[in-house]
């Protein structure tokens, strides 16, 4: 691993995440009535739980404000914010988590997939993009993923902090 990168993956110990494109793959799913859902990994679940278990902190922000964010971060017990509607709005939640927790914004990490993540992936001390995020987005990111959103990119991020952490993964 890169040392810069190590060194700032190191010293995280807040992971905040982008919903749509960075815990699901982008897909949205509608029926008839208007119901929508979505998909997620469960290799990414298990991400957020090794996290948590390591004592860093998960925290889900969302431009959408709908009941799949809700329940998926309900079920992973993680904290949540949406209705998030630009990059300025997810900036101020990066900081209000980053206080309430006594953190530094170095402490932080941001995972994001598109325009309106632009202003949290610089803001935070580390950045993260799935392998299918906006170009944009992949041109700033310090780290981005093999695999797109949706389909393990958590899960790699996650694996990643821990091993700059020097958290054997070997033991569950």
């Amino acid at each position: 691993m890169d040392p810069v990168l190590k060194g700032k993956l190191s010293r995280v110990r807040l992971l905040v995440l982008d919903f749509d494109g960075v815990m699901t793959d982008g897909t949205v799913f509608t029926d008839q009535n208007g119901i929508e859902s979505v998909r997620c990994s469960r290799r990414d679940g298990l991400g957020v739980e090794l996290l948590k278990r390591h004592g860093i902190r998960v925290h889900v922000v969302s431009k959408e404000p709908n009941p799949v964010v809700s329940a998926r971060c309900k079920k992973l017990d993680v904290p949540y914010d949406q209705g998030i509607h630009d990059g300025d709005g997810k900036v101020d939640v990066l900081k209000r988590v980053t206080a309430e927790a006594g953190l530094s914004r170095e402490q932080v990490a941001y995972m994001g997939d598109d325009l309106n993540d632009v202003p949290a992936l610089q803001w935070a001390g580390a950045s993260f993009a799935p392998a299918d995020a906006h170009p944009n987005v992949v041109g700033i990111a310090n780290y981005v993923t093999h695999v797109s959103g949706g389909r393990g990119a958590v899960r790699e991020i996650a694996e990643l902090i821990l091993y700059a952490q020097g958290v054997e993964l070997s033991k569950f």
